[in-house]
């Protein structure tokens, strides 16, 4: 398999996996390209069939506003095809591009949402269907563009200790409330037959990293299902290490102030790309999601999302980096 990076961004070949409970658990490798290369790869980035799940495509070009985009199966024909920017589905998840995809009003409806870095060194995108026939397909992945490097650590207190933040986007196998942007249904038609539009939620996000020890975790918090303005409990990023090729995958938990169970919740991973690590992104997938307040599960819950952040320290970096260190000096 191949990526192919077309200004600014990456065509990812993903493995192809059956449809939710999400994945096998199979790390699926991409390949550096290998020709008709506009800027230099780096090293291969690999995308968890966890975290990849049901995506077999992607082509996502920002500067054209191009993304094209494709599922194992059911999605769209040609097998690779374009789909249609949908600002309105922005609203709620500012920051994030969104953009559509359905053929028929008895076929699924897939929402894809992308962001690249503001130094264009990574990339991320996460997609899904809201459902139909007992199943939904979601997937995400991420890309680094060009070369990068980690911050050097020194003796210095808080060397190689960073921070990162910003908002956070994701879609989800609960049918939004019509009538939505999803095509209407005629009637009749039998409810077994009728697609739903996914929904959204949105989030604020932050990451600590530390590239001496080479460790990252963090926390998204403030969720809300947005088309139903429900608040869900946080999600922690479970500490795990950082590679040498910049990439990191770990697991999720549930958050609770007075619950020492630690529920794990799902996966995540990404990448760090830039010069001295300025932006991360990565994705998100969960499967089991927690209401708040009163934690009541949400049962069969799927939920694939990405983040794009800048460094703390960095131009256009987010308002709490002027609680950490560095605090925002260069903005």
């Amino acid at each position: 398999m191949n990526i192919k990076l077309v200004a600014p961004l990456a065509l990812l070949l993903l493995g192809a996996c059956d449809g939710n409970p999400i994945g096998t658990g199979e790390e699926v490798p991409v390949e550096p390209c290998t020709e008709d290369c506009p800027v230099e790869p780096g090293d291969p980035v690999v995308i968890p069939a966890l975290l990849g799940a049901n995506l077999k495509a992607i082509v996502y070009d920002e500067v054209s506003d191009s993304f094209r985009i494709t599922f194992t199966s059911l999605d769209t024909t040609p097998r690779v095809a374009t789909w249609d920017r949908q600002e309105d589905l922005e609203a709620g998840i500012e920051g994030y591009r969104a953009y559509k995809v359905q053929e028929d009003e008895l076929d699924r409806f897939f929402l894809g949402l992308a962001r690249t870095s503001n130094d264009g060194s990574v990339t991320a995108i996460a997609a899904g269907d809201g459902g139909q026939f007992n199943r939904a397909y979601q997937g995400g992945s991420y890309a680094r563009n060009g070369a990068w490097n980690a911050p050097v650590g020194t003796e210095a207190d808080g060397s190689g200790q960073v921070s990162y933040a910003g908002t956070y986007a994701a879609v989800t196998n609960i049918p939004a409330p019509r009538p939505g942007q999803i095509m209407p249904v005629d009637p009749p038609q039998a409810p077994e037959l009728i697609p739903g539009q996914p929904s959204r939620v949105r989030g604020d996000i932050f990451i600590n990293a530390n590239f001496t020890d080479n460790a990252v975790n963090g926390a998204i918090y403030n969720r809300v299902l947005v088309d139903y303005n429900f608040a869900l409990q946080a999600v922690i990023l479970v500490a795990t290490d950082i590679e040498a090729n910049g990439t990191f995958v770990g697991i999720t938990e549930r958050w609770v102030n007075d619950d020492p169970s630690m529920t794990p919740t799902g996966v995540y991973g990404g990448v760090f790309g830039g010069t001295d690590a300025t932006a991360v992104g990565g994705v998100v997938a969960l499967t089991a999601l927690y209401g708040s307040p009163g934690g009541q599960v949400i049962e069969s819950w799927r939920e694939h999302g990405l983040f794009v952040l800048q460094k703390c320290g960095t131009a256009g970096d987010a308002a709490i980096c002027d609680e950490v260190e560095p605090d925002g000096e260069d903005d």
